[in-house]
């Protein structure tokens, strides 16, 4: 059976993560820390796990968001393709 492909981008990833984050769009590139961010909290863990299992079409647990320290593990965790939009 042929893998699915996946349909997200990390441009367009980062962009649902700014919305999470209440950011303006095209602010997260990458190499930001999580524990920098004003608005990471709970509630946008939640938001990203649900982000990261609709883009990865796998189970994400929340210790897995936990232990990522940048928006690039992030993105890595939800295995988002690094073509643009």
């Amino acid at each position: 059976m042929a893998e699915k492909q996946n349909r997200m981008s990390r441009d367009a990833f980062l962009l649902e993560i700014d919305e999470i984050l209440g950011l303006c769009p095209g602010t997260l590139k990458g190499e930001e820390k999580l524990e920098e961010l004003h608005n990471w909290d709970s509630t946008a863990l939640i938001g990203v796990i649900v982000l990261a299992e609709s883009a990865s079409e796998r189970h994400i647990s929340p210790d897995q968001v936990v232990n990522c320290s940048t928006v690039a593990d992030l993105v890595s965790l939800a295995g988002v393709d690094d073509r643009s939009s």
